[in-house]
């Protein structure tokens, strides 16, 4: 079972049907722990899972795993839902937004793939300074209507 503490291998990427120029699959399955463990070879899938399940490995959804420390997060997460809630039914009077800032010591290239057009790239004068001066983002999501609208200083 040590095997299972690491990645997946050779013989997982054979049984997951990757061809010979693709990676190995980046997590574990039943199958895949069946071909890559010698023991397990010649268990059926729920004898594979009943193994692991004495041997207290436990396989855990592929989706991502979502943790809060917080001891206050489901009350927080309760008062979300109730914002959201309350923007639904009156969208006119109210909004969210999520709001997220961030650093950066390069000047990011203008994009389109996130807004309805990309603001023009300043001038080199107007970039003029040290190569290491922080550019500061702002960003605010519309949790109802989806738009994006920034601050870049």
């Amino acid at each position: 079972m040590e095997r299972l503490h690491q990645p997946p291998g050779e013989e997982a990427r054979r049984e997951a049907g990757a061809t010979a120029s693709s990676p190995p699959p980046r997590r574990w399955c039943l199958r895949t722990s069946r071909v890559s463990v010698s023991d397990l070879a010649d268990y059926r899938l729920s004898g594979v899972w009943r193994v692991l399940v004495r041997c207290q490995v436990h396989l855990r959804s592929a989706r991502l795993q979502q943790y809060s420390p917080d001891p206050d997060y489901q009350a927080k997460v309760a008062h979300l839902e109730d914002c959201l809630r309350a923007v639904a039914r009156e969208p006119a009077r109210q909004a969210l937004l999520f709001l997220d800032e961030m650093g950066d010591t390069r000047w990011p290239d203008a994009a389109r793939d996130w807004m309805v057009a990309a603001p023009a790239a300043p001038s080199v004068a107007q970039r003029a300074g040290p190569n290491n001066r922080q550019q500061r983002i702002v960003g605010a999501l519309n949790a109802l209507t989806g738009p994006v609208d920034f601050l870049d200083h």
